[in-house]
């Protein structure tokens, strides 16, 4: 990883966020905490524990400078598909959550190659 100064710093800062919002995110989902907003938008309960699991580990990931790369890149679908997921049950604002945080990920993954 080649990051210097005010870039380093950059990355550094936003993948302490995104560590942040994923392990939260992702631990409230592992926890079940999200049963009943997946079943309103259409998707079996199961698949709130896949994305848990991948959102928590990813969010470990940010917090290891060899693995943010991998992270960054493993969480950009799963933001993806919230937005679409937000935008389809009417919920448009709040699509700004996941669109930042895939924002701050495209960034880290192009400063983290």
């Amino acid at each position: 990883m080649a990051n210097n100064g005010n870039a380093g710093k950059a990355v550094k800062v936003a993948s302490i966020l995104l560590a942040l919002l994923f392990l939260l995110n992702g631990g409230m989902k592992v926890a079940g905490m999200m049963v009943d907003q997946f079943a309103l938008w259409g998707y079996p309960a199961w698949f709130q524990y896949l994305i848990g699991v991948v959102e928590a580990l990813a969010g470990v990931g940010f917090l290891l400078g060899r693995t943010r790369f991998m992270a960054a890149v493993v969480v950009i679908p799963i933001m993806l598909g919230a937005m679409y997921t937000l935008v389809r049950a009417g919920t448009a604002p709040q699509a700004a959550v996941p669109t930042v945080a895939m924002l701050l990920a495209l960034f880290v993954a192009k400063k983290s190659r």
